[in-house]
């Protein structure tokens, strides 16, 4: 923790700029900016345009799923959660619902997880997200994504959004075939109020 307040403690002083503006203490900011964005994009092998900043997790799943939803809710207006979810990601679910979606709760087994027989149920021609937190933030409780992408993928209009707060830095991610992934710098000893959307380059939100 003490390496991630003298950086900051650094970049405060040094780069403080807005790094939008075209003065050259921006295009300072700017530089460095982009440079810890190619960071991320290594690390999770994605795409440096993929990576979004927000201020917290619950801009984040706000903006991914909402935004998803009202982007692409004319081809379908189902999306599917499980019952161990966030308390952000059910926030979402009830706005949505009072705002024409249609929620279903996939079931999970004595022990946390998912139950996949019922996930295949849940998820039909008009599923068009499927959102699920890798790790539970209460428990523990790890989910198997890579089944849960294989149900999804049989669904070409069908989405996936993975909250990985709980997992980014403490197990391997893997967000091949993940259209949108949620995390949160504090959860792996970086400043609150800083968070990360990543967006597929496929996607559209609104």
């Amino acid at each position: 923790l003490s390496e991630v307040l003298d950086s900051f403690n650094k970049v405060s002083k040094d780069y403080f700029a807005n790094p939008n503006s075209l003065h050259s203490l921006g295009e300072k900011s700017k530089n460095l900016m982009n440079g810890a964005t190619k960071q991320i994009s290594e690390l999770l092998k994605i795409k440096e345009d993929e990576v979004i900043y927000t201020s917290g997790s619950t801009e984040r799943n706000n903006m991914a799923i909402i935004g998803l939803a009202l982007a692409v809710g004319k081809k379908g207006s189902h999306i599917v959660t499980s019952k161990m979810e966030h308390e952000s990601i059910y926030e979402i679910c009830s706005y949505l619902e009072e705002n024409g979606f249609v929620i279903d709760y996939v079931n999970n087994d004595d022990n946390g997880v998912i139950d996949f027989e019922d996930l295949k149920k849940k998820v039909i021609d008009k599923t068009i997200l499927v959102t699920i937190s890798v790790v539970n933030s209460e428990v523990g409780i790890l989910q198997d994504i890579d089944t849960i992408k294989s149900v999804v993928k049989k669904y070409p209009l069908t989405f996936l959004h993975i909250d990985a707060t709980q997992a980014i830095g403490k197990i391997p991610v893997d967000l091949t075939d993940i259209d949108l992934c949620s995390f949160s710098a504090h959860k792996i000893y970086g400043l609150k109020g800083i968070a990360c959307l990543i967006k597929k380059e496929k996607i559209e939100l609104t």
